[in-house]
């Protein structure tokens, strides 16, 4: 009866010291495989970034395959510290797969569809968009959903499905153009040729060679000449005052005096008050 007892515990001991160690050694290679997952990708993502051949759209893409690889790589490590056979383990795993497919197909319909946002491009990262209700700047374009920025600051999580599927305006592809309008007043006695040859050379320096240049109007006592150039949207403020000066500077250098515009009254003609009665 001795025997028996001392040959179970010495059996069930050996059970818990393998198993033990075995579990232990999951443990391990679980946090092993979590850092080293979070390590790698950190170092991907800091190391692709600097590249200038790496598209910030495909980015976290990569990075989130990498990841998920190493992650994957881990659990099958874990798995095989228990004693499960590969075959056994692919079976197990295309049964688990169908079903988990099948319970997470939106889950699974938003990666598809990331990768075809990658793949198709219909915008970038930093692109204006307006899309399934939402219109925003693209922050980031993930495996599961799409980072928006409003702007009002807000940040917009959006599936990639609900992007895939719906018409996309994207602001940004072809670029925004504004119009700055100079005018100005030279009196009748100037000499007008010259004028336009300064402002001509005004937009050569300024890189506006399709600028276009002429006389507005001709008023009773002057002159209106109009300098018209296309700028980038972003750019119209900086580029009316870099022209403001530069023409101010060259008219100066050449000698050509403008004219101001006569001042209007904010509220309309001040009415003449009414001479006092006679007494």
């Amino acid at each position: 009866m001795d025997f028996v007892d001392t040959t179970t515990a010495a059996v069930l001991w050996a059970n818990l010291t393998h198993y033990g160690l075995a579990l232990l050694g999951a443990i391990v290679i679980l946090i092993l495989g979590w850092w080293l997952a979070s390590w790698a990708s950190r170092s991907l993502h800091k190391n692709l970034a600097r590249r200038h051949w790496m598209d910030a759209t495909l980015l976290p893409l990569v990075v989130s395959v990498v990841r998920y690889t190493i992650l994957i790589g881990a659990l099958l490590a874990v798995l095989d510290q228990f004693g499960i056979q590969m075959t056994s383990l692919v079976a197990v795993l295309g049964a688990a797969g169908l079903a988990i497919g099948l319970a997470l197909q939106g889950t699974l319909s938003n990666v598809a569809a990331g990768v075809m946002l990658v793949v198709l491009r219909p915008f970038h990262v930093g692109h204006a968009i307006q899309a399934a209700g939402f219109t925003g700047t693209v922050q980031e374009v993930g495996l599961f959903a799409t980072v928006i920025r409003a702007d009002d600051n807000r940040v917009i999580t959006v599936p990639n499905k609900l992007l895939s599927d719906a018409p996309i305006i994207n602001f940004s592809r072809l670029p925004v153009q504004a119009t700055v309008n100079i005018t100005f007043l030279l009196p009748y006695a100037a000499d007008l040729g010259h004028a336009i040859e300064v402002l001509r050379r005004v937009a050569a320096e300024q890189h506006k060679e399709g600028a276009l240049i002429g006389v507005e109007e001709l008023g009773d006592a002057a002159i209106k000449l109009r300098f018209q150039a296309g700028v980038p949207a972003a750019e119209a403020d900086t580029a009316k005052l870099s022209l403001n000066l530069a023409i101010r500077q060259q008219l100066a250098v050449a000698g050509i005096r403008f004219m101001q515009e006569a001042a209007q009254p904010l509220y309309g003609p001040v009415p003449t008050p009414a001479a006092p009665p006679h007494a």
